[in-house]
């Protein structure tokens, strides 16, 4: 028991060796970074905060790195050294741009899985050969099975996104017109706990670990496992096309997971369930893309009532639960259909707004509330606004 406890200890520490753990906390400071230069352009202000792409997803890390570290423990896998530098190699060579859309673990884990059979083959010579019988002797079978299940947490991940949880963006249509767009942009650090070789744990049964590796003792590493995703959404409403996409993540996760647990007995199923996993990630995300690209875009100027594009967290708009895809109708009593009317109607009334709202369902609903001094002057609503279009005319013509 003594062992474990100090082995725990050591495996803790060894979490802030690994480059991913630092790699996490830049990697979303440059993203966050990057959108709220963004923000600022398109809105004129912040929306959310540094490290936003990351928040609601903590606790589904936790929870899901507690039970797999249980797992990969209880059934002995083991990681060694030179296969987590590897996987921590893949992982930050598809997140250089800053883009979260090859985080997922179909990706990470998928190439890492073909690099582990291409390298001792082509670049044997280059590598020494203690590294490269650790390679080798990786149980593939239990490294597959956890890319389905990251696949499954990920899923779990975007359910979990609620409907003013998405990022707004303007972009100017085909007519010259702006529109808008949502961006589901996310990254969790999942925390696991695997064996590693050399250490003060012994082997207690003849199946653990799993695959033995340079001898019969063995270490704990903490390793922080990213995982992530990024879509664009157009043609809808964002928690409904979100909901559809992580179903489909969530199905492709369980049949990677089902395949790979069938490679105990054929191995070869191993590279089906990774060939799988990412021609269909691959697959799910060109379908969603060509999905919303053949709809009619969804935040985009009409006659009746002013959509909203976002609310901006802790302003009156978001006190009174207004959501995303919501159209108000009216505003002090008067009837709006542009933002223009919309800021007109508001200013009636200093200290008091009343909104006629018709909710995504097409049901009328009312809201209302005080306005006080020092709380954002307009509401902190966001729309498919005209107004950035007519600074950039204005900017034109002073150049």
């Amino acid at each position: 028991m003594d062992d474990w406890l100090i082995e725990l200890a050591k495996g803790l520490g060894r979490l802030f060796l690994s480059p991913l753990f630092y790699w996490f906390f830049i990697l979303t400071f440059l993203a966050s970074a990057a959108r709220i230069k963004k923000e600022r352009t398109h809105f004129g202000s912040k929306i959310f905060d540094t490290f936003y792409e990351a928040k609601h997803t903590w606790f589904i890390a936790l929870i899901s790195g507690i039970l797999l570290s249980v797992l990969a423990i209880g059934v002995g896998v083991l990681f060694s050294y030179p296969v987590i530098l590897l996987l921590s190699f893949v992982t930050i060579l598809f997140s250089i741009t800053r883009k979260f859309s090859l985080l997922s673990s179909a990706y990470v884990f998928g190439f890492t899985y073909i690099m582990l059979l291409i390298l001792p083959t082509y670049l044997a010579d280059y590598i020494p050969d203690y590294w490269l019988e650790q390679l080798q002797q990786l149980d593939l079978v239990s490294f597959t099975t956890l890319l389905g299940l990251f696949l499954v947490i990920e899923a779990i991940i975007m359910m979990r996104i609620d409907q003013n949880n998405t990022l707004p963006e303007l972009i100017k249509g085909k007519r010259g017109k702006w529109l808008g767009q949502h961006r589901i942009k996310k990254i969790a650090m999942i925390p696991l706990f695997t064996l590693i070789p050399d250490g003060t744990i012994v082997s207690f049964a003849d199946w653990w670990p799993v695959f033995h590796v340079n001898g019969e003792s063995y270490g704990l590493m903490l390793f922080p496992v990213i995982i992530g995703f990024e879509h664009v959404i157009r043609g809808s409403l964002p928690i409904k096309a979100i909901r559809s996409l992580s179903h489909w993540i969530l199905i492709l996760g369980l049949v990677t997971i089902g395949i790979s647990i069938a490679g105990y007995y054929l191995p070869l199923l191993t590279l089906v369930s990774v060939a799988i996993a990412i021609i269909g990630r691959e697959f799910i995300s060109y379908r969603f893309r060509l999905k919303d690209q053949l709809k009619k875009p969804f935040f985009s100027p009409e006659s009746a009532g002013v959509l909203v594009l976002g609310v901006i967290p802790g302003t009156p708009a978001e006190s009174i639960d207004l959501l995303v895809g919501e159209r108000i109708m009216k505003v002090n009593g008067k009837p709006v259909s542009s933002e223009d009317e919309f800021y007109q109607a508001l200013q009636a009334n200093s200290a008091y707004c009343k909104l006629d709202i018709r909710d995504v369902r097409g049901e009328l609903r009312f809201a209302q509330r005080a306005l006080y001094q020092g709380e954002h002057h307009e509401l902190g609503i966001l729309f498919a606004k005209e107004h950035y279009l007519k600074k950039e005319k204005k900017s034109k013509k002073i150049d």
